[in-house]
């Protein structure tokens, strides 16, 4: 994936990092696709929570979903007798996934999940460079606690429980990041 193929650089999270790579913010749509795929009752195979807690999956914490070629993945199975369609969509900034089948009376539920425990983000790490003038700080990555989730996903038929899993989420503390300039040669950015 590169620029001739119509992708644009969006943040990915890397080797502990956050840094833009073409082809990033794919993760908003399989996050979508497995809340959609939890509403319709599918059974879910594949799914791994982001390292740390992205702001824009909340206020639900832990029913996120994070893709990157070739591990991790989410996956699910159709395992209802019939077909579905998978239609998807962007309307303005959102993604919008619709499942259509022929109902088998399954009910999904999905309980709140439980934050089982938090860890603070941490003190800020500070890295210098050459590349700001003296002095200037520039802030490459945002603060988030860390946090250990746990979530309740049942599917039923007809009273009888044909589906029951539990999604656990570990997000690591993420400490907030800033380079440090030390480059006496630079004129200040905002003198």
């Amino acid at each position: 994936v590169d620029n001739t193929t119509g992708f644009l650089p969006e943040l990915v999270i890397k080797e502990n990092r956050t840094t833009p790579e073409y082809g990033g913010g794919l993760c908003q749509v399989s996050t979508t696709l497995f809340r959609s795929v939890m509403n319709a009752g599918l059974k879910v195979t594949e799914r791994q929570n982001h390292s740390y807690r992205v702001s824009y999956y909340e206020p639900t914490v832990g029913l996120d979903a994070t893709i990157y070629l070739p591990k991790p993945d989410f996956k699910f199975i159709n395992d209802t007798n019939a077909h579905i369609l998978i239609q998807g969509r962007v309307v303005g900034n959102k993604v919008i996934f619709e499942l259509w089948g022929t109902s088998d009376g399954r009910i999904s539920s999905i309980s709140t999940p439980q934050i089982l425990s938090t860890t603070p983000a941490g003190e800020p790490i500070y890295a210098d460079t050459d590349t700001l003038p003296k002095g200037e700080q520039k802030q490459i990555e945002k603060a988030h606690d860390g946090a250990v989730t746990i979530a309740y996903y049942t599917v039923t038929r007809g009273g009888d429980v044909i589906n029951k899993q539990t999604f656990k989420s570990i997000y690591k503390a993420w400490p907030a990041r800033y380079l440090v300039g030390t480059n006496e040669n630079l004129p200040p950015t905002n003198p």
